[in-house]
């Protein structure tokens, strides 16, 4: 259990994860809950590698045009109709939202360019700007005792998809060197790039890599 605001308690519920060295990298901790009209809370703690962020505009869920925008419409609160409380047993709404319990070292973010229509996959060709250092909002951490006060990353990686299929195409990747200095890489071809040329592939951009900044 876990006790809130209020006095109110939490049943969390936790898979077995086994680290190796890709988790303790790139592996962090969602923690997703459900709040059922009328009773207790439930919360589940799930491992994650990447983030896939929805970059397709919809009427409904508002127009992205950055990460930031993306990222506030994944941790936004989702209301749900007819789900079954094991507390009642009876079928009722709920709200669900998911935070981030444990941040990982680096952080991906996966940029959805492909959309399916039920027949074929289409690409999502538009501009999502993406920042050379990214502060996570307060709301999207889930509050913990050694938790970090403010939590920001760095870019260190954009890989980028030239095309407009899904089965093809062409993958080239911009990288931050410990200098601060980016490299751009293209099959057997490797040359410098600045900040300007790498935030600017904001119509390309597949994978962007974020490493956290060390508290000082």
């Amino acid at each position: 259990l876990e006790v809130g605001g209020k006095g109110e308690t939490t049943a969390v519920r936790k898979m077995d994860t086994r680290e190796t060295p890709i988790t303790a990298l790139f592996g962090g901790e969602f923690k997703t809950t459900i709040r059922y009209s009328g009773s207790k809370a439930s919360a589940s703690l799930e491992p994650f590698l990447s983030v896939s962020l929805d970059i397709y505009a919809r009427e409904d869920l508002g127009q992205v045009s950055s990460v930031e925008d993306a990222l506030r419409l994944y941790f936004a609160p989702e209301k749900l109709d007819g789900v079954f409380n094991d507390s009642t047993r009876q079928e009722g709404k709920a709200s669900r939202f998911v935070q981030i319990a444990k941040p990982p070292t680096v952080l991906i973010l996966h940029l959805k360019r492909f959309r399916f229509d039920g027949a074929t996959a289409h690409k999502v060709v538009k501009k999502i700007s993406y920042p050379p250092s990214l502060e996570i909002e307060e709301g999207f951490l889930a509050a913990t005792p050694s938790g970090p006060a403010k939590l920001v990353y760095t870019l260190t990686a954009v890989v980028s998809h030239h095309g407009n299929k899904l089965h093809s195409g062409h993958y080239t990747v911009n990288v931050r060197q410990p200098t601060g200095d980016w490299i751009r890489l293209d099959d057997h071809k490797v040359e410098r790039a600045s900040e300007s040329q790498v935030l600017g592939e904001q119509q390309t951009a597949y994978l962007l890599l974020y490493q956290q900044e060390q508290a000082p």
